[in-house]
C-alpha cells in the first residue's frame, strides 16, 4: 500500500477517536497550547480569586491573531464579545452593555481607569488563536480558539482560560444563550452557522471554568440595570436614522443625538427615533432630559418600550412611585414584559413588599423564558432564591421558576431544549 494511503489512514483514526473525546478540563499554573488532537480546556484561578469579592465584570478590549482571510466577510471581534456577554450571565456578575464599554475604551486603555469610569470591579480581556475552516480530503474541520483573562482594577489576573472548539468532534447545537445574543441570523452560510456553533462552545466551555458568584443581591442588580433595549423598535431604513442608530452603537452618544436632532426639525414625528435619543441621553446620565424625551416619544405612540424607559429613568431619579406606576402602564400594553415585572420587582423588595415582589419576579422569569431572554430569566431566578429566605411562601415560585428553565449544558453535550410553558401570563 502506498506510504501516502497509509498516512492518510493514519490520521483520519487519530481525528475519529480525538471525535469521541469529550473536552477535558485542566487546572494549571500556565497555560500552554493546546493539544490540536484532544480537546481541552486549560485554566488558571488566582489562589485568592473570591467570586462573591466581585459585583460586576466588564467586557475590554479583544485582539484578533486569527487569519484575516479566514471568514472576511465577519466582524470576528464583535462576534466574540457578544457571545462571551450572553453566556457571562448565568455566572451571576452584573454586566456592563457593550456599547457602553466601547465608549469607555475610546479615550482610555489603563484598566484602573475603565473600571472606575464604569463603577465595575473586572473586565474580560482576550484574543482570537483562530478561527478558520480547514478543508481536508474526506471532511472539513471548522475551528474557533480563545484565550481570554479576568484583571481586577490593578491589572491583576484573577483567572484565565484558553481552548480550540472544532467542528471534528461533532457539529453541537447551539445553546439557548448561544441562540439569544444573534449571532446565528447573522449566517449566511453553512461554513459561518458552524464557526458560529463553534464560537458559542469554546465560549461556552470557557466560562465554564470561572466560578460563579453565588451572593447576588438586590442593590446590585438596581445599581447595574441596563437601559431598555432598542431591538424591537423599528428604525426607518434610511441613511439618517441608521446612521444615528450606528453612532449609538459605536458609543457616540453626542454625535447621535445630535443627527437626531437634525432629522426631528424636519421630521419630528419620528418617535422611535426620539426614543434612541432618549437612551443616548440615559448613557450621557442626562436623566432629566432622557424622561422629557420619553414623555415625547409617549406623546406620539403609547409604547410598552417608550414606558419601560420612562420608568428606568425614574428610578435613576430615585422617584420610584412614578417608576413604578410607568412600568404598571408599560406591562398592561404587554404582560409578557420581563423588563417592566424585573425592575419593579427590584423596587417593591427595596420597599420590602416582599410577597408582591416575589410575584413579579417569577412573572419577570416566565415571560423572559418566552422572549427567549435567558439572562433574565437567570436574575429572576437569583432573585428569588434570595427572598425565598426571608419569605418561605416565595420558595415556591422559586422552585417553579426553576423548573421552567432548562439546566445549561454539562460536558456530555446534552440536546438543547427548553420546556414548554404556558404563556398566558396571569396579571394580580
Amino acid at each position: 500500500m502506498n506510504i501516502y494511503y497509509i498516512l492518510i489512514i493514519l490520521n483520519l483514526s487519530v481525528l475519529l477517536l480525538s471525535s469521541c473525546q469529550s473536552p477535558k478540563y485542566l487546572k494549571v499554573d500556565k497555560l500552554v497550547d493546546n493539544n490540536e488532537v484532544l480537546p481541552e480546556v486549560q485554566y488558571y484561578l488566582q489562589k485568592n480569586f473570591n467570586p462573591n469579592n466581585i459585583n460586576c465584570i466588564a467586557i475590554g478590549k479583544l485582539v484578533d491573531n486569527s487569519n484575516e482571510k479566514e471568514f472576511k466577510s465577519l466582524d470576528k471581534l464583535n462576534l466574540v464579545r457578544q457571545t462571551i456577554y450572553g453566556h457571562l450571565s448565568p455566572k451571576n456578575y452584573e454586566d456592563i452593555e457593550l456599547h457602553k464599554v466601547k465608549f469607555i475604551l475610546k479615550s482610555d486603555s489603563d484598566i484602573n481607569t475603565i473600571l472606575k469610569k464604569l463603577d465595575c470591579d473586572a473586565i474580560i480581556e482576550g484574543e482570537i488563536l483562530q478561527f478558520q475552516n480547514n478543508f481536508y480530503i474526506t471532511y472539513s474541520s471548522t475551528n474557533v480558539g480563545l484565550k481570554l483573562f479576568l484583571k481586577n482594577n490593578n491589572d491583576t489576573i484573577l483567572w484565565k482560560a484558553t481552548h480550540v472548539a472544532s467542528s471534528r468532534a461533532g457539529n453541537l447545537p447551539f445553546s439557548p444563550i448561544g441562540l439569544a445574543t444573534g449571532i446565528f441570523s447573522a449566517g449566511k452560510n453553512t461554513d459561518e452557522e458552524v464557526a458560529f456553533q463553534m464560537l458559542d462552545t469554546v465560549v461556552r466551555r470557557l466560562l465554564k471554568t470561572l466560578p460563579e458568584r453565588t451572593n447576588v443581591n438586590f442593590k446590585n442588580q438596581m445599581k447595574f440595570a441596563n437601559a431598555p433595549n432598542i431591538k424591537e423598535v423599528k428604525l426607518n431604513q434610511n441613511k439618517l436614522s441608521l446612521k444615528a442608530n450606528k453612532f449609538f452603537k459605536d458609543g457616540e452618544y453626542k454625535k447621535s443625538i445630535e443627527l437626531i436632532n437634525d432629522i426631528l426639525k424636519s421630521k419630528p414625528s419620528k418617535h422611535e427615533l426620539i426614543f434612541l435619543k432618549a437612551r443616548a441621553q440615559l448613557m450621557l446620565k442626562k436623566y432629566e432630559k432622557a424622561s422629557s424625551s420619553l414623555l415625547d416619544a409617549l406623546a406620539l405612540k403609547l409604547d410598552y418600550n417608550y414606558f419601560n424607559g420612562l420608568g428606568f429613568t425614574y428610578a435613576k431619579l430615585n422617584n420610584y412611585d412614578k417608576a413604578l406606576a410607568a412600568y404598571t402602564k408599560a406591562i398592561k400594553l404587554n404582560n409578557k414584559n420581563s423588563y417592566a415585572y424585573f425592575n419593579s420587582a427590584l423596587i417593591l423588595e427595596s420597599k420590602g413588599r416582599f410577597k408582591r415582589s416575589g410575584d413579579y419576579f417569577y412573572y419577570s422569569g416566565a415571560s423572559a423564558l418566552i422572549n427567549k431572554e435567558f439572562t433574565r430569566a437567570n436574575k429572576s431566578l437569583d432573585a428569588l432564591k434570595r427572598l425565598s429566605k426571608i419569605n418561605k411562601e416565595i420558595g415556591l415560585k422559586k422552585q417553579k421558576l426553576d423548573d421552567l428553565i432548562k439546566d445549561f449544558p454539562d460536558d456530555d453535550e446534552k440536546n438543547y431544549t427548553i420546556k414548554k410553558i404556558n404563556s398566558n401570563l396571569k396579571k394580580k
